[in-house]
């Protein structure tokens, strides 16, 4: 991927005065004044602002300042001493609240901002005010003519779907009842958004592949071992079906044709299925259709750094070339505090900028959470970055595929890493897992995985399954300690199921 510069960063803190009300903390921390003040705001309000950030740590107060962690164990005994623990599993260091604050200070002074953003500064251009800045810097990036600094992903795949409808509409003089966009049965917006689509954009979905088995509890519960990606044969069962030919939308299943479909969303990479890639020559494929059908392709790239790695682009600009719109989140492999960025052309992003307002996320100011993006976009976004945690989730799953043992307990999905992320599917009880998983790091001090989900199908031969993805954190962590610990892993577990 093609480098947009990198930042140094120091930590320094002190204490101060004590500044009441958030917002008033909120200022006083992203000031050039902040540093005197940031350590005794935070204690003070007790984690209000960013608390939700580290709601996924295992231990909510522990500090992780690099790979190697300090936590307690897991029988909660006073009188146990704090003990080094390595954790395989966690992918970002998160810094505590003050400690993010301070950063979010420094950044401001590294990156030039020296006021807030009023309303995204729809007036501004890039050389008045920063947010602009940031976002011509990440459209650039793209290649693509604009973008838009929304809060959520969320928020902003909504903006980008009722876009495309309304335009759909207008161009095909439609009077259609039914507004519809298809994507594949593991979509965000069907698993994770309450029907957010339907309840709030009164839009339909259509899923490509075989909808029978269609099951949002049981994707949920059980994962989605052996799924393929969206390919392009799925996308011209849909696109390329005579006018004549009925389809059925979830969730309300209504009949619709081809031409009821505006937009078609696609995945970069698709995270419920381990990371797995569309092929890229079918991606290119099924652009060419989208045009030819007269139907926008959106680009989920929630990981698209990722993605772009997995294929081994060059650039960014390759990787969004085929998309009418993008987008693109800054808080999961960018680490920011949150945030996300909606990308297309110039009319295209002018529309978007009204949706945001009417979907209530145009804020006085997104200044903590665009400047923790855009730190973390000139950090991470480098050639090596992302294409150096793929290669080391391949060195790793590699030497354990090799594995007998280990492949006696544990199948990866996909075998072979497509991007730095895969799912593993282990076959043994969540229970027997966890025992094994607490015996291995009290003898070893290595922690193989902190999160697990219990599959709930009496017909599997899983018991659980884990999502396993490479980080700024696990990254540094020697090849080593991932094959002895999974080893271990695997020696402890198959002795707790045979006995």
């Amino acid at each position: 991927m093609k480098a947009v510069g990198g930042i140094n960063r120091k930590s320094k803190r002190n204490g101060g005065l004590f500044v009441r009300g958030i917002f008033s903390m909120l200022r006083s921390c992203l000031l050039t004044t902040f540093v005197g003040t940031a350590a005794s705001l935070v204690a003070s309000t007790s984690g209000l602002l960013l608390g939700s950030f580290h709601s996924h740590r295992t231990t909510p107060r522990s500090r992780r300042t690099n790979a190697i962690m300090r936590a307690k164990s897991d029988n909660n005994n006073d009188n146990d001493k704090d003990r080094a623990v390595i954790d395989l599993q966690l992918h970002t260091i998160r810094q505590s609240p003050a400690e993010t604050l301070v950063s979010l200070s420094e950044a401001c002074n590294t990156l030039g901002v020296e006021s807030f953003d009023v309303y995204g500064d729809y007036q501004s251009n890039p050389h008045q005010s920063y947010l602009r800045e940031f976002e011509s810097e990440v459209a650039s990036c793209f290649g693509k003519d604009d973008a838009v600094f929304c809060l959520s992903g969320c928020m902003a795949q909504s903006i980008a779907l009722m876009i495309h409808a309304n335009s759909h509409s207008t161009a095909i003089n439609d009077s259609s009842e039914v507004r519809a966009f298809a994507c594949h049965p593991t979509s965000h917006l069907l698993l994770h958004e309450d029907d957010a689509y339907s309840e709030l954009l009164g839009m339909e979905a259509l899923i490509t592949g075989s909808t029978m088995d269609f099951d949002i509890d049981n994707f949920k519960q059980n994962g989605c071992y052996g799924m393929a990606p969206m390919m392009l044969s799925d996308v011209k069962d849909i696109l390329s079906s005579d006018n004549n030919d009925t389809l059925t939308t979830y969730p309300n299943q209504k009949s619709i044709t081809c031409n009821d479909i505006s937009a078609l969303m696609l995945e970069l990479p698709h995270r419920e299925i381990g990371g797995k890639l569309t092929p890229w020559d079918e991606v290119q494929s099924m652009s060419t259709l989208c045009k030819e059908k007269g139907v926008k392709f959106h680009c989920d790239g929630a990981r698209i750094f990722e993605a772009s790695a997995g294929y081994g682009h060059e650039a960014l600009t390759q990787t969004a070339e085929p998309f009418d719109s993008v987008y693109i989140s800054f808080y999961k492999g960018v680490g920011a505090v949150s945030g996300a960025m909606l990308l297309g052309d110039s009319e295209f992003i002018a529309e978007a900028r009204i949706w945001l307002r009417r979907f209530g996320g145009n804020l006085y100011s997104v200044l903590p959470y665009a400047v923790s993006s855009w730190d973390g976009f000139r950090k991470n976004c480098r050639d090596d970055v992302f294409m150096e945690r793929r290669r080391k989730l391949a060195r790793v799953i590699d030497v354990l595929n090799a594995d007998s043992n280990v492949q006696s307990i544990v199948q990866f999905d996909p075998a072979v890493p497509q991007t730095s992320m895969i799912h593993g599917y282990v076959k043994a009880s969540l229970d027997d897992c966890k025992r094994a998983l607490l015996t291995v790091e009290q003898s070893t001090g290595i922690r193989v995985l902190m999160r697990l989900n219990k599959v709930n199908d009496d017909e599997s031969s899983f018991g659980c399954r884990f999502e396993w993805s490479v980080g700024t954190s696990n990254v540094l962590i020697d090849d080593e300690h991932f094959i002895k610990g999974w080893q271990e892993f695997s020696r402890v577990l198959d002795g707790i199921v045979s006995g």
